[in-house]
């Protein structure tokens, strides 16, 4: 079984000017640090030293980090363990971090919870050696479909969003989602940027070290992707258009009910959600990946009113889901949404070519699998 010996003096060596590798290298170093604290070493953690630099060669203590390509689209990586040292190489920067922290998980790191890191077993009869359950790691890009992503629950306390980022780096997370309903719903249709949390949100981040932009750069230190979205189909048909037009609403059982989704069939429905999902895409360019589903625990709850009753409960998510696609196509062209469907229907209602299904939503069994993972909230 191969090792890795802390002892040697190790040398992490990076490209130039790739914040992201240089930002894995650091951890990476800092975790070797911990090994050789752990193993009584007296030494410093590796040097990290750029290709600009001129450094001899030290054989196999040297640590190379690489990047194929550094489009973020591409997620895979690689890495190997050999007696002339280690070689990782990423498909992109996020790439990278993938591997430096699959790496480390190789060695026997751990990160089961936010704050929460365990370290390697020490063999006392070989206290510089940690052994590796493989010598090497392959690992192609995700699809769309299956990309890790984490989705902040709404009620998720601020406090907890840096010790959600770091946890998500090290388990090779690639994307945070947040909810739109904590992003700055603005009429003006004003561009905020990196700064879309809402101001209550705004609010509770004062009370604290850092603030919403901090926590995106620490989120881009990584390569990390921002999303938006969730279970907000709903937001864009806002609750207090029910006092002016019911038939807005979904019917059930005769009436008309505010509560849960709506009546895709009116086509005063539809203005109105391409209207307030127009806002919301104006107002985030930097946002290329939106995730609009039906609301929580109610994904069935459709409308049973004579219109609707000609289609499926799929169906109806289908209209809505395409025309908030139409709009998206005409502002953000590159912009994509995803939408729930399980399983997957055949219909009349044919899907606009910007959007991508998900057959298992964040929390429910074999999600996680699937790439989704929630925070508790």
């Amino acid at each position: 079984m191969i090792s890795f010996d802390v002892s040697k003096e190790w040398v992490i060596r990076i490209p130039v000017d790739m914040p992201a590798v240089k930002k894995a290298a650091e951890d990476l170093s800092h975790y070797i640090g911990l090994l050789q604290e752990q193993a009584g070493l007296a030494q410093k953690p590796p040097s990290i030293k750029d290709t600009s630099e001129k450094f001899p060669d030290t054989g196999g203590t040297m640590i190379f980090l690489h990047i194929q390509q550094e489009s973020r689209e591409k997620n895979g990586f690689s890495w190997r363990i050999g007696k002339e040292g280690i070689e990782i190489k990423g498909e992109s920067d996020r790439g990278l971090c993938n591997g430096v922290f699959d790496f480390l998980g190789a060695v026997g790191f751990i990160w089961s919870e936010p704050d929460k890191e365990i370290l390697p077993s020490l063999d006392k009869t070989k206290p510089q050696e940690y052994s590796l359950k493989e010598s090497y790691a392959y690992h192609l890009s995700n699809p769309d479909t299956i990309r890790r992503r984490l989705l902040f629950s709404r009620e998720e306390p601020p406090k907890k969003w840096k010790s959600l980022i770091l946890w998500a780096v090290r388990n090779q997370i690639d994307t945070l989602v947040f909810s739109i309903q904590s992003t700055i719903l603005d009429n003006r249709g004003d561009s905020k940027g990196k700064n879309f949390f809402a101001k209550s949100f705004q609010k509770a981040f004062s009370k604290l070290q850092y603030s919403p932009e901090t926590l995106l750069d620490l989120a881009e230190s990584y390569a990390m992707t921002i999303e938006l979205g969730g279970w907000d189909l709903s937001l864009f048909v806002p609750r207090r258009y029910f006092v002016f037009n019911r038939e807005m609403f979904r019917m059930d059982d005769g009436k008309r009910d505010k509560e849960y989704n709506f009546c895709p069939t009116s086509p005063d429905t539809i203005r109105l959600l391409k209207s307030e999902a127009a806002k919301v895409f104006r107002s985030h360019p930097e946002i290329l990946v939106y995730h609009l589903w039906p609301d929580l625990g109610h994904e069935k709850a459709w409308c049973s009113c004579p219109t609707c009753r000609a289609f499926t409960v799929e169906e109806q998510n289908r209209i809505a889901v395409n025309a908030a696609a139409d709009t998206l196509a005409e502002i953000n062209p590159h912009g994509r949404i995803s939408y729930y469907e399980n399983p997957p229907r055949k219909g009349d209602i044919e899907l606009r070519p910007n959007l991508f299904r998900v057959n298992c939503l964040p929390g429910e069994p074999g999600a996680e699998a699937g790439g989704w993972f929630i925070t508790t909230g």
